[in-house]
This record gives C-alpha cells, structure tokens and sequence, in this order.
C-alpha cells in the first residue's frame, strides 16, 4: 500500500510540474528547432511569473497573518502541509511539503534540448542508395547462376556435339565436279550411274571372292586387282553394305579417265565350322577407263556381262570374250578396277551401343562452285521448280524415315530411297532386330536446310543439301526398355548431307504427300520399289525426288 501511494503521488507531482511542457521525441518534434526554444522561452517565462505569484500569495499571507494577530475578528486560514512519503535508501521516511515550496525531490532537471528527425529528402535519399544496391546485387546473382548454368552444361556436353552455328559456307570444286568432264566426250555419263556401278560391283566383287570366283569378274578387275581382293582369304560373303564412299583423286583427261575411290563397307563371312562373322573394311579402289568408252544406261549398270557384246561372264575365258573375242579388260570399253589397297580390316560386329561423338557439324557448308549456274540451269529446264517445294519434300522423307527407323518399321521408309540406300539402311535394321534393341531418334526437327550442289545429266537431276537436323538420339533394349547408349534427356543436334535424285525428264515442283506419283493410290511399296497398285518402280526417281545418298560431314567433299 504504501509503495502505491508513493507511485500515485509522484504522478501527481509530475502532471502539475510539467502539464505545458512539449516532450522530446513527441507531437511537436517535427517542427522547427525555432519553435521549439520560442515554447521553450515562455515556459521559462511562466514559471518565473508563477514563481512570482507564489512569493506575492506568501507575502500576502504574511500581513495577512499580521493583521489577524493584532486584533482582526476573521480567522486565517493556514497552508496546508502535505505529507509525502519518500522512499530512499537506506530506509524509507516521511517529509513535509507545501504547494510552491521546492521539491522534496531536489532541483529538477534542465528540459533536454530539441531532438531533431531527419527528413524525407534525407530518406529518400537512403532509398535511392538501397535501391541501387539492391540492383547491382541481383544481377550479379543472376550473373554467377547464369555462369554456373553454363559451366555445368559445358561439363555435360560430350565432345564433338556442337550447338554453335557453322561457319560461313565456302567454295569448292569437287571431285564429283571434275569427273563430270567426261560428258563432254561421253554424254551418257552420270555421276549417279557410276557412283550406283561402284557399289554394286564391290558387292559383286567380295561375293565372288568368297565364292571363288573372282576370275568371272575379270572384264571388271584386272589381274592386280583380283590378286589383292584373294588375299583376304576365300570364306562365303553375304550382306555387304557400302557405308562410305569418297573421291581421293579424279583425273581427266584426252587419254581417259582415272577415279582413286576409298570406300568403307560391313559385310558377313562364314568360315567354314565357325560362326558368321561380320567385318569391317576399309579399301581404295583404282577405276580407270581409255577414251572412246561409253557409259551404260542406268538399268543396265549393275548387270554383269561382257562390256562389249553383253555376253554373260561365264562367256569370258581370261581377258576376252568367247563371243565377240574382245580383250574386256582394258578399259577400252567400260570403267575397270587396275588396283586394290586394303586399308584396314577387322572382325567387328555392328556397333548399336554407346555413345558416337558427333564430327563435323562445325564444319562451314561447302557449296560447289556452279551452283548458281546449275541451279539457273534447272529452271530454265524445269520453271516450276523451287527449292522451297525441294525443301518440303525433304522435310516429308527425313520425317518418315526418323519414325520408320526409331519403330524398325523400314518398309515406311521404302517410298522415298533409293535401292543402294535402302539396302546400306536395312543391314543396320537387322543388326537392331537380332540384337534386340532400337535406336530411337525422339522429337526429330529440321533446324535449317542449305543448297550445296545441283548437277545435271541426260538421265538425273541431282540436287544435294545439307540438313541440320536435332533431336533426343538414344538406343533402348525391347526387352526391359533400358537405355544401353545415347542420351534421351536432351537433344543431340548434328548435320548432314543428303542427295536427292530425280528423273531428268520428270517436271514440277516437288510432292509432298504419300500418295503414288504414278497412279494416286496411296503409297504401298514392296522391297523392290513397285507400287501395289501400279507395279510402277517409283525408288528410281523416274517421278519425283528420292533419297540416293547420306554423306556425315567429315567424309563429304562436294
């Protein structure tokens, strides 16, 4: 009780003491510090004037007191004492106290001084300095996650996959060009029919080495060249597949001509008591050819027969034959092998698995040097046609080949390839399916398309681009659906060079429907390129453009 007397009675003393005073950090601190020491002055001021009343009430008390004494009849009234209960150390103790007399408390304290608060121009001011600071911290943050973002993509990314764009396209004349010098003294020359005449007859050449048979093909492959093709050893060849083809050398001349080819392929040999084998070789093949001699119709270039008479080979004693009695082997007549060089072989399976670094994407697009003219030259033959019609056409086969491939589903694919094409692709397929696995090519896209050649012959058109293409390129095991090689997370991007063939007395712009380009009826091909309605062979481009060959950046010369 006596603790809460104390408390309220000092309450009491502070509201009559300070009852006109401002204070700091209160209502008025947002003033001017003038304001402030102007109430400051008066309430000085009042206090002396309420000091002053105090000591004129006293004085008047005083005569008044006088004056009662000596014999006034009303009674005074004497002050009132106040009695203040004052807690202090060591023990608490009892004080007396008036109205106006001087604090029990002692002399209280001086009126601190203004308390000034910064203004808004000052806030703002500090505003703007976060701000800034603030900015400059989230883009560096976004600097460092963008640099790590980078950085850990560039870890990831196997080499040789590129996502960089290709440098400016350059200018080449190619070995294809310059063999194509031959039409001037041969007009039935074709670049396709040769390159067409070159893989059949290395199929027909390892077929008949592991038969034991090389001697028939003597109007084809001189004695050196045989020679070279019987070391490999004599064990029955099937299945072999041209994969590459390149032009090491081309000479053209008033005497004849000369090709050094390098060719890469995959074939099966059965030793006998062993199981099949397959292999891979690499070989350069010498074709040479006298002036004077002529080239064959397309559908005559992989026929076999004497080049001179068209005898069958088994006609053929030695170097000439038993009825027209030429001497076959000279070149006098038709493209003959001098020479073979087996560059590398060995004994390895179809490699489905794993992970191919992608070459040469980087690479600039080399453009042959007469593509402008071709191209000039091809419309003025055929005005209707366009490269942006070319174009969705092969926006059509590459689709429909990715998804025939991805489902081993190939017969999709026959429509639009050509046969040595069709028959390179269809090795892989059956090496897919007896492996039991599938290479899936996942969200396949076109990203640009580029001319790099045109050439023109009196059987074919040709016309070549490049494809860069993209898409999630992984190979899964059927059985359990595992991914045994590539990635299927994210894309693989990669270019290509395709050649498309079409009949050089076929007009228009290119086709982009699935329909027959002979009768209209919807496209069903057999394995021999006919159509089910028409029996029409549509795979020679006798109608439109079809896919005659696929050549990787690296291999590709023009």
């Amino acid at each position: 009780m006596r603790r809460a007397l104390v408390i309220a009675l000092l309450a009491a003393f502070c509201l009559i003491a300070h009852g006109s005073a401002a204070r700091p950090g209160g209502g008025s601190s947002f003033k001017s510090s003038s304001s402030s020491s102007s109430r400051s002055s008066s309430s000085s001021s009042s206090s002396s004037s309420r000091s002053s009343s105090s000591s004129g009430s006293s004085s008047r008390s005083s005569s008044g007191s006088s004056s009662t004494k000596s014999g006034s009849s009303t009674p005074s009234t004497p002050a009132p004492k106040i009695w203040v209960y004052r807690a202090s150390l060591p023990r608490e103790r009892a004080a007396a106290w008036s109205p106006g007399a001087p604090s029990v408390y002692g002399v209280v304290p001086p009126r601190p001084a203004s308390t000034r608060v910064r203004g808004n121009s000052e806030r703002e001011g500090e505003m703007v300095a976060l701000g800034f600071l603030g900015f400059v911290g989230l883009v560096a943050t976004a600097m460092l996650g963008l640099g790590g973002v980078l950085f850990l993509r560039w870890v990831r990314k196997p080499k040789g996959w590129s996502t960089a764009a290709p440098p400016p396209p350059e200018t080449v004349t190619s070995a294809r060009a310059r063999l194509e010098a031959l039409k001037q003294s041969d007009p039935d020359f074709s670049v396709v029919s040769f390159e067409d005449f070159v893989y059949a007859l290395y199929a027909e050449a390892h077929t008949a080495r592991g038969a034991g048979k090389l001697d028939t093909l003597a109007p084809y492959l001189q004695a050196s060249a045989r020679s070279a093709l019987a070391s490999l050893g004599q064990s029955p060849v099937t299945t072999v597949v041209v994969g590459a083809m390149r032009y090491d050398d081309v000479r053209v001349s008033d005497d004849g001509a000369r090709a050094v080819i390098e060719l890469e392929a995959n074939y099966t040999e059965a030793a006998p008591g062993a199981q099949p084998a397959s292999y891979w070789a690499r070989e350069s093949w010498v074709f040479t050819r006298k002036a004077g001699a002529k080239s064959r119709p397309p559908d005559r270039v992989r026929v076999f027969s004497c080049p001179n008479c068209g005898a069958p080979l088994d006609r053929v004693m030695g170097s000439s034959c038993g009825y027209c009695q030429a001497v076959v082997d000279t070149g006098a007549f038709d493209w003959v092998v001098s020479g073979v060089a087996v560059l590398g072989r060995e004994a390895r399976p179809p490699m489905l698995t794993g992970t191919t670094e992608e070459q040469g994407s980087e690479l600039p697009t080399r453009i042959d040097a007469g593509l402008d003219a071709a191209l000039a030259a091809l419309r003025q033959r055929d005005p209707a046609f366009d490269p942006d019609t070319l174009f969705a056409r092969v926006g059509l086969v590459f689709q429909t080949m990715q998804v025939a491939w991805s489902s081993l589903a190939w017969d999709k694919a026959r429509p639009y390839l050509s046969d040595n094409l069709w028959t390179a692709q269809t090795y892989w397929i059956d090496a897919y399916r007896r492996s039991g696995l599938r290479n899936v090519m996942e969200s396949p896209r076109i990203g640009k398309l580029e001319l790099a050649r045109i050439t023109s012959d009196r059987w074919f058109d040709a016309v070549t681009v490049r494809v860069f293409a993209a898409g999630r390129d992984y190979t899964v095991r059927d059985s359990d659906g595992a991914v045994v090689g590539g990635d299927k997370s994210r894309d693989r991007e990669y270019t290509e060079y395709w050649t498309l063939i079409r009949a050089s007395t076929a007009k228009g712009p290119a086709k982009r429907d699935d329909a027959c380009p002979s009768c209209g009826a919807p496209l069903a091909i057999n394995a021999a390129g006919q159509c089910g309605h028409c029996q029409v062979k549509l795979t020679s481009g006798q109608f439109d453009w079809v896919l005659s060959r696929i050549e990787q950046d690296e291999v590709y010369e023009g």
